[in-house]
This record gives C-alpha cells, sequence and structure tokens, in this order.
C-alpha cells in the first residue's frame, strides 16, 4: 500500500512545488516590468494585488452563490413536536408528561434506524 502511495505523494510535493515558485517567479517578473513606472514597494504590490484579487473575487462568488442546503424531512416529527410544546405550556403537570411522551416517541421512532 505505502509503495503505491510514495510516489504519488513525491509527485503531488514535486507539484505543488512547482505551483508556488511558478507563481512566485510570475510575480517577480510582473513587479519587475512594474518597477520603472511604480517603483520597487508599487510594483509589488500591484503584482500582489493582480496575482491574489481574481481568486479571492471566485472564492467569494462561490461562496454566495452556494445553493442552501433542503432541511432533512422530519416525517411527522414537526406537527407531534408542536403538539406537544403547546401542551406543555398550558400547565407544568402537562410539561412533565409531555417531555415523558416525547421521549417514549423518540424511543419508537428510532429503534429501527442504524446509529452513526
Amino acid at each position: 500500500m505505502f509503495a503505491r502511495l510514495g510516489p504519488k505523494a513525491v509527485m503531488m510535493t514535486v507539484a505543488v512545488a512547482l505551483v508556488f515558485f511558478g507563481i512566485g517567479l510570475i510575480g517577480v517578473a510582473i513587479a519587475t516590468a512594474l518597477a520603472p513606472r511604480f517603483g520597487a514597494a508599487g510594483g509589488y504590490a500591484v503584482a500582489g494585488a493582480i496575482l491574489l484579487l481574481p481568486p479571492l473575487f471566485w472564492a467569494v462568488v462561490v461562496c454566495i452563490a452556494r445553493p442552501r442546503r433542503a432541511p432533512p424531512p422530519s416525517g411527522g416529527r414537526d406537527l407531534m413536536n408542536s403538539i406537544f410544546a403547546a401542551l406543555a405550556r398550558e400547565t407544568p403537570w402537562a410539561a412533565v408528561l409531555g417531555a415523558g411522551l416525547v421521549g417514549v416517541a423518540n424511543l419508537f421512532l428510532n429503534r429501527n434506524k442504524a446509529k452513526k
């Protein structure tokens, strides 16, 4: 197993290093080209903005455009819980009885489900 994973890990490390140094050298080249116009510090700032803003914009768009997850189906539990909650608000003894009934109902509803 490790004999298969070893070369893949080395190749992944090499690929990450190539991307890291490639982007770094592109940034240095852009900054060097911009240095006569903006100075050394300005060239590095503009090159950093050129390399940083598009991925940052993409990440914001992806996070905003992600569809909302639908709530999991609850069966008839919402209705049952609302009935027990309404009953429990009326009198204190109903709260104790309602809590016991909810516990028993959950035991019966969850008895055949596999635990995760």
